[in-house]
């Protein structure tokens, strides 16, 4: 496959003649539970594909898109990403495509091998407006800067990263043209194999403030065990989970998860490959 691709890219345009091209891919299975629905068994296959290269003066760029499959129970479905461009280069990197929003950059943790879910109920204000298509990320010394926009409607978010040592705090803003906006924070640290994350935002409309906190230390037998709760002015109820994930070698993770979400009791327990 690689050799088809590559050279299906040669003939189409000499400008990939010097391209690098390369898979990816990650699936999963296991079973899901939620006391709102059933047990369900759930499969999922992610497979990416990047061409990659740089330009004489230097700039180096990247073209990417990925497949996905997603079974429950009997029920199938399949999707292909939307894809990115980007380039890189002094000025930092700019994605055109597929972009995530920089008000989506804090966050806490989700447990369990496909997710249970947890840390929407954190994350819920942190954002305002959907998707973007086009990201701007530049990095130096002990800052991670990310600014994005939906250039349809001119939706923008920013966001700040600062790192020393085990120390991390993040910050970020998102606006909808002429509506509402949210800000969101973040720090953790970490000592030893303990590590935790706290998380708080603001959103403009009512009900959408959320807080969240997950905190993770490796257990014999068990890998890495996570606690993650989170809590918002829509939710009657906070939410709270418990997972563990052990690496069971050659690229595959057991993994697990029980909580309660607004009082529905949701976990779920498979294998990941990546």
């Amino acid at each position: 496959k690689k050799i088809l691709l590559a050279t299906t890219a040669l003939v189409a345009t000499t400008g990939f003649a010097a391209a690098e091209m390369t898979w990816s891919g990650s699936a999963n299975v296991g079973l899901k539970y939620s006391d709102n629905t059933t047990t369900t068994l759930h499969d999922e296959i992610d497979l990416g594909m990047a061409a990659t290269g740089e330009t004489d003066g230097g700039i180096a760029w990247k073209v990417e898109m990925g497949i996905d499959s997603e079974t429950i129970d009997a029920t199938d479905t399949q999707a292909v990403d939307g894809g990115s461009v980007s380039l890189t280069g002094d000025f930092g990197t700019i994605r055109v495509g597929n972009v995530s929003s920089a008000g989506t950059s804090i966050g806490v943790a989700d447990i369990g091998f496909d997710g249970i879910g947890i840390d929407d109920v954190a994350e819920l204000g942190r954002n305002a407006g959907g998707g973007h298509n086009v990201q701007w990320n530049y990095a130096m010394d002990d800052i991670a800067l990310m600014v994005s926009t939906d250039t349809s409607d001119d939706d923008m978010a920013v966001s700040a990263k600062w790192s020393s040592g085990s120390l991390a705090i993040g910050i970020s803003q998102a606006a909808i043209s002429g509506g509402a906006s949210a800000t969101a924070a973040s720090i953790g640290t970490s000592v030893g194999g303990f590590a935790v994350t706290m998380m708080a935002a603001n959103h403009q409309t009512a009900g959408s403030d959320s807080v969240g906190l997950s905190a993770s230390m490796p257990i014999d037998g068990l890998g890495t065990v996570t606690f993650v709760t989170g809590s918002n002015d829509t939710d009657a109820k906070s939410a709270w989970g418990i997972g563990f994930s052990k690496s069971l070698g050659g690229g595959a993770t057991l993994a697990g998860g029980y909580g309660s979400d607004n009082g529905n009791d949701v976990a779920d327990l498979g294998i990941g490959f990546s």
